[in-house]
């Protein structure tokens, strides 16, 4: 390793300090973005299960799938099949 470092040119040097820099400044925007995703109202979608429920023994919803699904046919998920 020590004879490798004796043929490193500068620019050789500044190339690492750069991906080295990448690396954090990608490092350091990934955190910052979960931190803010963490945060309560940040634009995430989150299920207030309470609510949810109440409105299920309440009758305004129910706890099975809607009356309109139905598996897809191979019409509608565009595959010929075998």
């Amino acid at each position: 390793m020590i004879t490798l470092a004796r043929h490193w040119h500068r620019r050789d040097v500044r190339f690492l300090a750069l991906i080295a820099m990448t690396a954090l400044l990608i490092a350091l925007h990934l955190g910052e973005g979960l931190r803010l995703a963490a945060r309560e109202g940040s634009g995430h979608r989150v299920i207030d299960v309470k609510a949810l429920e109440r409105r299920i023994d309440a009758g305004d919803l129910s706890d099975r799938e809607a009356d309109w699904y139905h598996l897809a046919t191979p019409q509608e998920s565009g595959g010929g099949g075998p």
